[in-house]
């Protein structure tokens, strides 16, 4: 398992990130970039997949695909095995865990995530890697009215706070009583983490920050 998941951050927030997930590639192969959590009336589609071609072009990047609601209501499971890896982009997280739900592409990317392909996730786009998508409720309005928030849950049955700053610590400590959540990863937006199977390990200039019955910064490059 290679997931990537970043706190929300671009450019020089999420360059070391970036980074290594490039190194994992098969450059050989494109990537599949999926944006449908955004909203496309402040960013169509075409601007997205400018702005992903601009952020990976230059670590080496040339081939690039995306697939939007079109793609992924007519995807074939053999389709994903022409690609070198998976960039799912941030928005709305509930939109997007219901479309993957709807689309029937949640056990696809669990397939990938076991074959070892790189599955990178950007704010929405790494919160349904993790166990649940409630830390969500304090920033995304819930639209269209999902009510189970269980997600993929491969990144060892911690939730993340995307885009975490210090003062939503009373709100994370609040939701893990509220909604009885075990434990809590705060990834800001200069942070990001690297998961496998055994480990996992954060990237970037920033911290992240585990949270339960206390909180504890975890430094860059460390591990837990």
């Amino acid at each position: 398992m290679k997931l990537f998941l970043s706190g929300g951050g671009s450019g020089k927030d999420s360059i070391e990130l970036d980074k290594l997930f490039v190194s994992m590639l098969d450059k050989s192969k494109p990537l599949l970039y999926i944006p449908i959590a955004i909203d496309t009336k402040k960013h169509p589609y075409p601007d997205c997949l400018k702005w992903l071609k601009s952020t990976f072009e230059p670590l080496g990047i040339k081939k690039f695909e995306m697939w939007t609601e079109k793609e992924l209501a007519n995807f074939d499971k053999t389709d994903l095995n022409d690609f070198g890896g998976v960039y799912i982009g941030g928005g709305n997280t509930f939109k997007l865990l219901k479309d993957f739900r709807d689309f029937n592409f949640l056990d696809s990317l669990k397939e990938l995530a076991k074959k070892d392909i790189p599955i990178y996730g950007g704010s929405a786009g790494a919160i349904i890697l993790t166990k649940t998508i409630i830390p969500a409720l304090s920033a995304d309005p819930n639209n269209v009215g999902l009510k189970e928030f269980d997600a993929l849950n491969l990144v060892n049955n911690y939730d993340i706070f995307a885009h975490y700053e210090e003062n939503q610590d009373k709100t994370i400590f609040e939701y893990i009583k509220q909604y009885d959540l075990k434990k809590v990863i705060g990834i800001p937006e200069d942070s990001g983490i690297f998961v496998t199977n055994n480990k996992i390990q954060v990237i970037g200039p920033g911290s992240a920050f585990i949270f339960n019955k206390e909180k504890k910064e975890i430094k860059p490059n460390s591990h837990f």
